[in-house]
């Protein structure tokens, strides 16, 4: 239902009958996270070249209104995980920014996509990180996706806002359920937790995106 094409140039052709009635598009480039630097190194090219795409289907120079892109960071990087926190600040950090800069160029958003609650904080870092950069200064494109369905929802949402104020920058918030309910689950119970940092009703979710 929601993979529009093989290829990000078939993605966009479908799109064009909705996107005439008003809709616009966040593309997203399927695949699981990097296990290698090589992978890393393809999913960064990708990236790129799905910004150059995206951008050929931008009206104008308001953000909102042209297609955007969204980036799963555990797919540019091969050891995504807080224990390796400074490691990925040194060497994820810039290639994100340059994919930043690409998509600011043709006025386009980039928002960094939700994954696994363990690693909401290392995104949290490298989204602070991008806008506190001068060289982002004044780009309203830098995006997140929060997810109801963690607990700690309300808190990231208090995050970005005291973000956006520091940083003088105007940012993209898009609101969604969540997306891994069931490793989220299968992996608290394999650890042993004493709860999970899910809502494990759906009823609760419905809720916590209302609050939200």
């Amino acid at each position: 239902n929601f993979v529009l094409g093989e290829t990000i140039d078939l993605a966009m052709d479908r799109a064009t009958e909705l996107e005439a009635k008003g809709y616009t598009y966040s593309y997203d480039m399927l695949g699981e996270a990097a296990r290698t630097e090589g992978d890393a190194r393809r999913y960064h090219l990708s990236y790129s070249r799905a910004i150059t795409a995206i951008a050929r289907a931008a009206k104008g120079n308001d953000i909102r209104t042209n297609p955007g892109i969204s980036v799963k960071l555990s797919a540019l990087h091969p050891r995504y995980t807080w224990s390796q926190r400074e490691r990925v600040l040194a060497e994820l950090l810039p290639k994100l920014k340059t994919l930043c800069l690409q998509a600011r160029r043709h006025d386009i958003g980039l928002n960094i996509d939700a994954e696994e609650a363990d690693r909401l904080d290392i995104s949290l870092d490298l989204l602070e990180a991008l806008a506190l950069d001068d060289a982002l200064a004044g780009w309203t494109g830098l995006g997140f996706v929060v997810q109801a369905y963690q607990k700690r929802a309300p808190f990231v949402l208090d995050f970005v806002i005291d973000l956006a104020q520091r940083s003088g920058q105007r940012m993209m918030v898009r609101l969604v359920k969540g997306a891994y309910w069931d490793a989220e689950i299968k992996r608290a119970q394999i650890d042993g937790l004493a709860g999970y940092p899910v809502y494990t009703r759906k009823v609760y979710t419905d809720v916590s995106y209302l609050a939200c």
